[in-house]
């Protein structure tokens, strides 16, 4: 039987809006598109995805929580327990009532004019043949030179390590930012996906959070290093993030698979989830899932079977003042 007050509370009820008005969420404006809004709470850490469906119905889940999904009803009730008359009662007041439409199309703010775009950012940064902070992390010489790697990272003028981002175009859209003490992403820039140098002969794909996990797992995985290539996130991915994986994922040569080296924690478990759904919609590629046995992530894991070399190093010097992405 058709509600017709249920349809209006779930299409009529902007679900953005009222989570952050009413339960303080924020939107995340980096993670989010103009379709799928990313929204966390400053207070539980709650991450939820909000977008509109093909029946004008707005729908949301929770990253972390994968029973908390639903419409606006199902997102009141799992905030309080309340019956389905008292949502009613807490949704009527949100109907009809006008409040200012939300800016959430526009485009983001773009960079000042004497400010370079990331993909000039990078093109500026030294492509040096090693890097002192990466040694640092346990990586070799020979890693950061391979073939495989070249273009893929710099160093900027305050010793930053930087990993660009492209879209299935190969466009630059940002870049990673990493030193001691410091985890970033380009001022103006949007996460993509860290990608290695495609080869014919590449059977696997692996994908980790971050492009020093990926380094470290070509490291520490002779055996396969030969037929794999490599793909980060830089963190949590994002709606868009899914659609472009989700497209590198098709264009893989035959009997490929996608191997979810993330890490081995409750979120990296959850994504690796969600990575091993979308590779199931696509007959051609299989799905692996691979932890790091014993650490968090492989970086962690290459430190301990590199501590030697990493002894031997000479200490970094001035890391922490140079950290910081470029303003």
């Amino acid at each position: 039987m058709h509600d017709d007050e249920l349809h209006r509370f779930k299409s009529d009820i902007h679900l953005v809006q009222y989570a952050a008005d009413r339960y303080g969420y924020q939107r995340d404006r980096r993670e989010s598109s103009v379709s799928s809004h990313v929204l966390r709470h400053p207070v539980t850490d709650d991450k939820i995805v909000v977008r509109k469906d093909r029946d004008g119905h707005w729908t949301y889940f929770s990253v972390r929580d994968d029973r908390d999904h639903g419409t606006i009803v199902d997102f009141v009730q799992k905030r309080g327990g309340h019956s389905l008359g008292s949502v009613r009662e807490e949704l009527r007041q949100w109907l009809g009532t006008a409040r200012p439409a939300p800016d959430y199309v526009q485009a983001p703010p773009q960079p000042r004019r004497d400010a370079p775009s990331p993909e000039e950012a990078f093109a500026a940064a030294c492509l040096p043949e090693s890097c002192a902070y990466l040694h640092a992390r346990g990586l070799r010489r020979e890693t950061l030179g391979d073939p495989r790697f070249a273009g893929t990272w710099a160093e900027d003028a305050r010793g930053n390590a930087l990993f660009v981002h492209t879209d299935d175009a190969g466009t630059v859209t940002g870049y990673e930012v990493k030193n001691v003490g410091f985890t970033g992403f380009a001022a103006g820039g949007t996460k993509a996906a860290w990608q290695s140098v495609a080869r014919p002969e590449d059977r696997a794909l692996v994908i980790t959070e971050s492009a020093i996990d990926a380094l470290s797992y070509h490291q520490l995985h002779k055996d396969t290093r030969e037929s794999s290539r490599y793909l980060s996130t830089a963190g949590s991915p994002s709606p868009a993030q899914f659609e472009l994986f989700e497209r590198i994922f098709s264009r893989l040569p035959p009997a490929s698979t996608v191997v979810a080296a993330v890490d081995s924690d409750e979120d990296g478990h959850k994504l690796a989830g969600r990575i091993e759904a979308l590779a199931q919609r696509l007959p051609h590629v299989a799905f692996r899932r691979h932890p790091p046995a014993g650490a968090k992530d492989w970086n962690d894991l290459l430190q301990r079977v590199e501590r030697d070399f990493i002894r031997w190093l000479p200490p970094l010097r001035g890391a922490r003042s140079r950290s910081g992405p470029e303003r």
